[in-house]
């Protein structure tokens, strides 16, 4: 059993000592080698069709020219989520290959040459928020792996500005009557709050309301206009007989 176990062990040494050789992984414009590495694409707003994520270049340093697949691998994805790439040879057009379901899907070979590059670029469509991490790897047949990088993507809901409600108050500071107008909005909330945050008035006004103030006490209060699916606004105002 010991014998049998330690059999297990040194061909596993072997072939990690000799998974990736001659095969270096870029990122493209890089110099440091991320072969087995993950590269982190975060905050991507969702929606996004076709959204460009990274690129890898992959050195072919085996001293020969190189029939190379790539399989790409859904270690996770967020459910509507889709991925795409591009594998061709470095500095021309490469091949771009359309979404799949399956969990793995390998490209047909390219021959890379003996000291050339293969330029391996990577795309998804994230309609929703949520997050991926798709798994690259280089094989000649699609099964017996040489090497892989992996991408992780978080998409995030897109923040939509509200409009802003453009708010004027006349006469101010007031005697009798103050006139508030709204623009921006077709229907809004209006409340008259004094310096203590007591609620002395509420109203609901479309485009413009008069508010009778001769029997508010003289001092100073504050109106707040609030609109559905507007960012709301405050006006101070002043109450003088």
């Amino acid at each position: 059993m010991k014998k049998t176990l330690l059999s297990l062990l040194a061909a596993s040494a072997l072939a990690l000592s000799s998974y990736g050789q001659g095969l270096v992984i870029y990122l493209d414009g890089g110099s440091t080698d991320v072969s087995g590495q993950e590269q982190s694409v975060a905050d991507i707003t969702f929606d996004a069709f076709n959204e460009h994520l990274v690129d890898f270049i992959v050195n072919n340093d085996q001293g020969s020219a190189q029939d190379w697949v790539i399989t790409r691998e859904i270690l996770n994805e967020t459910s509507g989520w889709s991925n795409t790439f591009c594998w061709g040879i470095n500095g021309a057009a490469g091949n771009c290959y359309p979404a799949s379901a399956d969990i793995l899907w390998t490209s047909p070979s390219l021959s890379i040459p003996s000291g050339g590059a293969g330029k391996l670029s990577t795309y998804v469509n994230a309609p929703t928020a949520g997050t991926a991490t798709y798994r690259y790897h280089v094989s000649t047949d699609g099964s017996n792996y040489i090497d892989f990088v992996d991408v992780t993507v978080t998409s995030v809901l897109g923040v939509d500005e509200k409009p802003s409600i453009t708010a004027s108050v006349a006469p101010n500071p007031a005697t009798s009557y103050v006139t508030i107008k709204a623009n921006g909005v077709n229907t809004a909330s209006v409340t008259l709050v004094d310096v203590l945050g007591n609620v002395v008035r509420k109203e609901t006004m479309s485009g413009s309301k008069t508010i009778n103030v001769s029997e508010f006490k003289n001092g100073i209060y504050f109106l707040r206009i609030e609109a559905e699916g507007a960012e709301a606004v405050t006006r101070k105002i002043i109450v003088r007989h």
